[in-house]
């Protein structure tokens, strides 16, 4: 009579091999795939972005499609967009006609608000007769559209003060979304803007927490006076960060035997000691985005030339921005006089190098 051994149990989790041991099964490896997203803008992207302007909750006015304190604070966030804004304003106070209702003071911050909020408002002074005296500039990043044919000014201490539609006057230079305010075209390219912001602080910080000297400084047989010295002056070569410095005095030889360098001092970088932010590479481009996005050349701009040619002949610049730019601008403060008084007309001064030619 034979005996057999009990059979081994075989299902669907083992396998067996050569030698006969069941093994368990492997599963079959199954190709994935992650993705992180696509980038998402800085500014955010809300519904309401999509579908107009909106009442504020208190339901007195409409809220501006974009920040205006945001856009405010661009002008503060990089050089060259601040400095071709101050320019675009330039150009138009440099040929404005005297004005006997709307001083030049007014007209100046007008503009400005102007060429960074793409809106600019005016208040009608009245006598007592209700005739108008004159006209001053309101800020236009505390002004807001009512939604009961008025306008409203938003005070410091969060209180308004509220106007008739009649007596404010607003250039909007204009949204394709909404008609309530205008929007200005280098919004497109505040990206630029934030990163040339970005890369400049990247590179101060940079220098502020000493990273510049970040590595591991390694003496041999140094007497105790002479490293904490040197200690000392590591210390004191960067500034607070997170960038750190690390400095060692070892012994060359361990328990009586030899070490194992032949160099008394060794520097041992941290990374790497090359600059790899691209630091000139990005403000180049962010630099270029920003005089494109503004339209302004860069000779006008007053930016360097980095070429033996240069900027060309700045005169022949000066007067194609000049019929490309400067009058079309000119153009749209004068539609203002549909609703300003006859001696409160808006006008401006051809250019001196055409009156000159003229009278030669």
């Amino acid at each position: 009579m034979t005996t057999q051994k009990p059979r081994q149990r075989i299902d669907s989790s083992y396998t067996s091999t050569s030698t006969g041991v069941l093994m368990p099964k492997q599963e079959e490896v199954q190709p994935t795939a992650f993705s992180f997203g696509d980038p998402e803008p800085v500014l955010g992207s809300q519904i309401s972005d999509y579908l107009g302007v909106f009442a504020d909750s208190n339901g007195y006015w409409y809220v501006p499609p974009v920040s205006l304190a945001g856009l405010a604070k661009t002008m503060y966030a990089n050089g060259t967009h601040a400095s071709v804004l101050e320019f675009k304003q330039n150009q138009l106070l440099a040929s404005w006609q005297d004005n006997p209702m709307i001083a030049r003071r007014e007209a100046r911050a007008a503009f400005k608000d102007f060429e960074v909020f793409d809106n600019a408002y005016f208040l009608a002074i009245r006598n007592w007769l209700g005739g108008i005296n004159r006209y001053v500039r309101l800020p236009a990043v505390n002004m807001r559209v009512g939604t009961e044919d008025n306008y409203y000014l938003l005070n410091s201490d969060g209180s308004w003060t509220e106007y008739d539609a009649a007596d404010i006057i607003h250039l909007n230079g204009g949204d394709i979304r909404q008609g309530l305010y205008g929007v200005p075209t280098y919004f497109s390219g505040i990206h630029s803007i934030l990163l040339g912001e970005a890369a400049t602080l990247f590179r101060r910080k940079y220098y502020q927490n000493g990273a510049h000297t970040g590595y591991i400084l390694v003496t041999f047989d140094l007497d105790k006076n002479k490293a904490n010295n040197l200690q000392d002056a590591i210390s004191h070569s960067k500034g607070p960060g997170n960038h750190r410095s690390l400095y060692l005095n070892m012994a060359s030889t361990l328990q009586g035997k030899p070490g194992y360098t032949k160099d008394r001092v060794q520097v041992i970088p941290v990374g790497d000691f090359g600059n790899r932010d691209e630091y000139d590479k990005i403000k180049e481009i962010t630099q270029q985005d920003i005089l494109n996005m503004h339209r302004v050349p860069a000779g006008l701009a007053s930016i360097m030339a980095n070429n033996a040619a240069g900027h060309g002949d700045l005169t022949n610049v000066r007067e194609v921005y000049y019929d490309c730019e400067t009058i079309p601008k000119q153009a749209i403060w004068q539609e203002l006089n549909d609703q300003l008084l006859t001696r409160a007309k808006i006008g401006f001064n051809e250019p001196r190098w055409l009156t000159q030619g003229a009278t030669a």
